[in-house]
C-alpha cells in the first residue's frame, strides 16, 4: 500500500518527474548539493537528507551548537538529527493520514531547500578538511536508506 500512497503523493506534488526509485517506499532527489530520500515509513511522509558521516571529530560542541541555532531558524519545518548509526541527516515527517500532495511538496522541499542550503555553510566550518565524511563524498544514499527502511519496521 505504500508506494501506491507513495505514487499518488508524487504525482499529485509535482515531484514525480524529478525522482529516482530507490525501494518500493522510497525515492530519491536531488536538491543543488544536497540529495533528499523521500516516501513512506510506517505510518508517516518522510524526507531525510544525508549530510555527514560523523560529527567532525574536535569540534562537537560548537557543531551542535551550530545545529541547534540552524534548527531554529527552520521554524520547526525540518530538524537536524544523528541517526544511531552516526550520520548526521537534516529530516521531516509527518503522519501520512490527511497529507496531500501540496504538503508532501512542502515537506520534500524544506529539507531539500535547508539541505542545500545549510550543508555548504557546514563543510565550510567544520569539514573542510573531510569533505568524504561529507554528502559530498561517496554515495551516501544507501546507509539512509538502510535507516529508514528499518525505521518503517522498527
Amino acid at each position: 500500500m505504500s508506494a501506491q500512497e507513495l505514487d499518488k503523493l508524487l504525482k499529485e506534488s509535482g515531484l514525480a518527474d524529478k525522482t529516482l526509485r530507490v525501494a518500493d517506499n522510497l525515492v530519491k532527489l536531488q536538491w543543488g548539493s544536497a540529495v533528499v530520500i523521500a516516501g513512506i515509513s510506517g505510518a508517516a511522509a518522510v524526507a531525510v537528507a544525508p549530510l555527514f558521516r560523523t560529527v567532525p571529530a574536535t569540534k562537537e560542541q560548537a557543531f551542535y551548537r551550530r545545529l541547534l541555532e540552524h534548527n531554529a531558524h527552520m521554524g520547526g519545518m525540518a530538524a537536524f538529527a544523528i541517526q544511531p548509526d552516526g550520520w548526521v541527516v537534516l529530516h521531516a515527517g509527518r503522519p501520512i493520514k490527511g497529507i496531500d500532495g501540496a504538503e508532501f511538496a512542502t515537506l520534500v522541499a524544506s529539507v531539500g531547500k535547508f539541505a542545500d542550503e545549510f550543508d555548504d555553510k557546514l563543510i565550510a566550518e567544520f569539514y573542510s578538511l573531510q569533505r568524504d565524511a561529507t554528502n559530498q563524498g561517496p554515495d551516501t544514499s544507501q546507509a539512509i536508506i538502510t535507516q529508514v527502511e528499518n525505521t518503517a519496521t522498527d
